[in-house]
Formats: C-alpha cells, structure tokens, sequence
C-alpha cells in the first residue's frame, strides 16, 4: 500500500497541529534512485490501553510518504478508546486485532509472522516516527547485501510530546559492538526507528517471549552473537515516550532479573574466542548497571546491595560509582528519590542556561 497523503486523512482532534497532525512526509516516487521499486516495509506496532497515544503513532507511520507499506497493529484487547481510534485508520492497515496475547513481545511476533515484506521493524503506540524516517533507513539497507540492521537517534519527549531539555534530548546510538554491550550492559541501539531485514528472523529467530523489559537489549546480543552487520547512521530517526512513573521499582526488579537472565544465556552459551575470559568483568558491570536501575526507582537496599556485589566482584579495580552508590544508599529510599528529584531538576535547569 502506497502511504495515504494528509488530506486523505480524517482531522485531527482540536487543539492538535505539527508533525504528524497538520504535517506530512515527501511523498517518494515509485522507484529508488537506483531504479528498482521501492521495497515494501512492514510496521508493527503492539498495543494495549495506549489511548492516550496511539493516534499520534499510527498518523507519524502513514504520513511517511513510502510508496509500499505494510502496517500491522496488534492490540492486546484494550478496554481504553484505542480500538475506536485504530477503526478510524483500519482503511490503511494490512492487519489489526484486538485479542489477549502474552505482553509485548507476543504481540510484536504475531505480526512478525504476518509480515510479506522484505524490511521489517516495530513501533510502540507511545512513541512516533519522526518525518521521512522510512526515506532514511531503506535505503541504508538497501545499498549493501551485508547490511542487516540500521538504526539512529531517538528524540526523546514526555507525555505530552514535547521534547526533553537540550542537551538531554536524545538517546544517541552507537555501533553495536558485542565487547562493548557486555561490559556496560547499556543497549546501543535506540529501538525507535530501527529497519531490519526480515531474513534475520530466520537467522536470529522473534523475541524471545519471556522478557519484557530487555527484549530488545536481549534481541541485539543474540543479533551480535550471530555475526549480524549493522549500521548506525547519526540522525534521529523517531520520538521515545519516556514516562517518569513506570520507574517503579518492581519494574526495576523485572528489568534486572531480566539482564541476569541475558548474562546466563550469553555465558552459557559458545562465545567468540576473544571474549571467553570476559565473564568476570562482565558480571562486575552487571552488577553496577543493576545499582544504577536500583537508583533510578529509588529502591535503596537494592542499590545497596548491587553496588556491594560489583565491589567483591571488581576488588580494588571497583568503579568510583558502585562507592558512590553505597554512600548514598546508606541514606535510605526516601532521600535516594529526593536525590534523583533533584538531579532532574537541576538537568532542566541547566539545559535552560545553555541554550
């Protein structure tokens, strides 16, 4: 399906204008510069109870301009408006369903297994596509055989779309390097706006239904471990809903279960010879990244108690931060997100100085 132009659209609700409401993508040509047709890209975007969003997802994915889209929703049977604003937009989607599913990564793989086209990619229904972002990434791929997997930036913005604080407004990618990603345990590719070849599924398989934090962070070590070729390009691809209420901290606690279970799978399973002797140091950065997560939802003993493992684990190579994490710890939950409060603050404040 070629993409619907802004006038083919219904209105947007009062109130609402820019980008993807009032604004649209280029429409592309039939074919590339190259002269072949344009490949057809399939979208998937998991929902459930995202209402309040879901709109300003599906408008930023069909004002692309591409000339052969295949978008997919799969609702995991919401009780909120969500079925009522997909219906307005079904004309230009090749699937949807509302039906319980076992969370995210279910959902995603459900529409995974429905794609026909030969790029494929997913988008939650609380972030965006930033205009001509398709235009970008195709042909990055397209280009070279050996490309698999390219990515960007992603904008970051809160719950009513506006962008965070420069220079705090972005989660920047890096090359995907698997030394790198075992030794920080911080993901490098921004999942917002990735384009992917649908033949890594048969290569690398679907999400692996069991996580739902890291699935992913775990996605990308798995691509890594099977020699996938990326490419990060330096532009920003798409917007990144960041909400300051899902850190709670029995989110945190899934979250870190979940990137033990990583580091179980990774370890246990064969390596390229130069990391063999890594898992050490790989499990002392856990640890610290596990103290910072504890940090993030305010749960002091946690962060204690992480920040303590990384420091028997590392000995005297200990990170500066796994003692700074102790020292505050000691202080308890409430001063921890009295902290976090403040640092948030005093960023937005800073960012204001600066621009």
């Amino acid at each position: 399906m070629r993409c619907p132009s802004l006038n083919d659209l219904r209105p947007p609700p009062p109130g609402r204008a820019g980008w993807p409401w009032t604004e649209e993508s280029p429409s592309l040509p039939d074919r590339m510069e190259n002269g072949l047709p344009w490949p057809r890209v399939n979208i998937v975007t998991p929902s459930f109870n995202q209402g309040r969003f879901i709109e300003e997802t599906i408008r930023s994915v069909l004002l692309q301009g591409y000339p052969d889209l295949e978008y997919i929703i799969v609702d995991g049977g919401s009780t909120d408006d969500s079925i009522e604003v997909i219906r307005k937009y079904e004309r230009w989607l090749a699937y949807w369903v509302s039906e319980p599913d076992r969370g995210q990564a279910n959902a995603i793989n459900k529409g995974w297994r429905r794609a026909s086209g030969e790029y494929i990619t997913w988008l939650n229904s609380d972030d965006f596509l930033l205009p001509s972002s398709l235009e970008r990434t195709v042909p990055s791929v397209a280009r070279d055989d050996r490309v698999q997997l390219v990515y960007g930036d992603a904008l970051l913005i809160d719950e009513d779309s506006r962008p965070h604080p420069v220079p705090f407004d972005r989660f920047r990618g890096r090359p995907l390097r698997l030394e790198d990603v075992i030794m920080s345990w911080r993901s490098p590719v921004p999942q917002q706006g990735f384009l992917m070849r649908r033949s890594v599924l048969d290569r690398v398989g679907c999400l692996n239904e069991d996580f739902q934090f890291s699935m992913d962070f775990e996605y990308w070590i798995r691509f890594a471990l099977a020699n996938g070729q990326s490419e990060y390009l330096p532009r920003t691809l798409a917007a990144f809903r960041r909400h300051h209420e899902t850190k709670t901290s029995t989110m945190a606690q899934r979250r870190i279960r979940e990137n033990y279970a990583i580091y179980d799978q990774v370890f246990s399973g064969q390596l390229p010879t130069r990391m063999e002797g890594e898992a050490k140091a790989s499990r002392a950065s856990l640890h610290l990244q596990a103290a910072y997560i504890s940090y993030l939802a305010g749960n002091s003993g946690d962060m204690r108690r992480y920040a303590l493992h990384h420091m028997r684990e590392s000995g005297l190579r200990s990170s500066p931060r796994a003692w700074l994490f102790f020292i505050i710890s000691l202080a308890g939950d409430r001063f921890v997100s009295s902290l976090r409060q403040f640092w948030r603050t005093f960023r937005v404040s800073l960012a204001s100085r600066l621009q």
